[in-house]
């Protein structure tokens, strides 16, 4: 393993700040910014643009971006700004949420993480919102992530609605949206081998037969593809599998045997890779999963 790809698997896992294990909030605004590794997570991510990115990627997908516009990033999906060119005045708010505060937060009147993924399921994961729901959202992250960390009772109740505010503005403009907007194709060459990986990632794939198959040399491939994702190829793989890994361990399938399913040849480079990107070992996060199921 090269000392590049050291560096990308050690920064590959998008999780919560300060071991959260509910919800985050983030507002943030760069003048320069480099477009960063297409990444994923066990949680929601309802990710809101303001303004400066130009395309974003969902798995196989890729939307226009323009300002005021909602994306809602289901668990395991595969999301990131892509293209070729670094965004400007690259302004956006986000909310990272379990399933499980979502059923929560849906206080027994509307299964929130049922009406997320109703949409999902559909295809649709992209929603304008009006210039004055996008500005009370990005106050909402704001006041949120400013006093994540208040230990007071009603500090803490006082967060809870502002997030149910946050969540109601979200739901009401999925709702309200009609219309389903289009992907898109940016790089075709690359929209195609990434395409390619990730429909088939569990099986072997090497750089030289990559590079064969789609007609390219293995330089250009090498380059384009970090270019366009962010992520070596070899790096990209061994991201889906774990993630993959992550999601099935709710199964009952033994971790061997997980191990196997997601294309590891034997545990020990499983729990390798595993334990270097997720920062912990499979059993621990698999122990930690289960404890953090609802129960009943």
């Amino acid at each position: 393993m090269s000392k590049q790809d050291q560096i990308l698997l050690q920064s590959a896992y998008a999780s919560m700040a300060d071991d959260r294990h509910d919800y985050d909030a983030c507002y943030a605004y760069h003048a320069e910014w480099n477009l960063s590794n297409l990444h994923c997570h066990d949680f929601y991510e309802l990710y809101i643009h303001i303004s400066g990115a130009r395309f974003y990627c969902l798995d196989n997908n890729v939307y226009p971006l323009e300002p005021y516009q909602l994306m809602v990033v289901p668990p395991f999906c595969m999301h990131g700004l892509i293209g070729d060119s670094a965004p400007v005045n690259y302004e956006r708010a986000f909310l990272y949420i379990t399933p499980a505060m979502l059923r929560n937060c849906g206080g027994g009147y509307l299964d929130l993480e049922h009406f997320f993924s109703k949409y999902n399921s559909s295809g649709q994961l992209q929603f304008p919102m009006t210039k004055e729901d996008a500005l009370t959202c990005k106050q909402l992250i704001q006041e949120l992530q400013a006093d994540l960390r208040t230990r007071s009772s009603v500090g803490q109740f006082t967060n809870y609605t502002k997030l149910l505010n946050f969540l109601q503005i979200v739901c009401r403009t999925m709702k309200s949206t009609k219309e389903m907007v289009e992907p898109i194709v940016v790089n075709e060459a690359m929209h195609e081998i990434l395409s390619y990986i990730n429909d088939h990632y569990t099986q072997p794939l090497k750089l030289d037969a990559l590079a064969r198959q789609f007609g390219v040399s293995m330089s250009f491939l090498s380059h384009e593809f970090v270019k366009y994702t962010g992520r070596s190829v070899y790096d990209y793989v061994l991201y889906r599998r774990v993630l993959l890994a992550k999601a099935m361990m709710n199964t009952n399938q033994s971790l061997n045997e997980v191990a196997y399913h997601c294309g590891f040849n034997d545990y020990s480079s499983f729990l390798r890779v595993f334990r270097k990107m997720v920062g912990v070992s499979p059993s621990a996060y698999r122990k930690a999963s289960q404890a953090n199921e609802p129960q009943g």
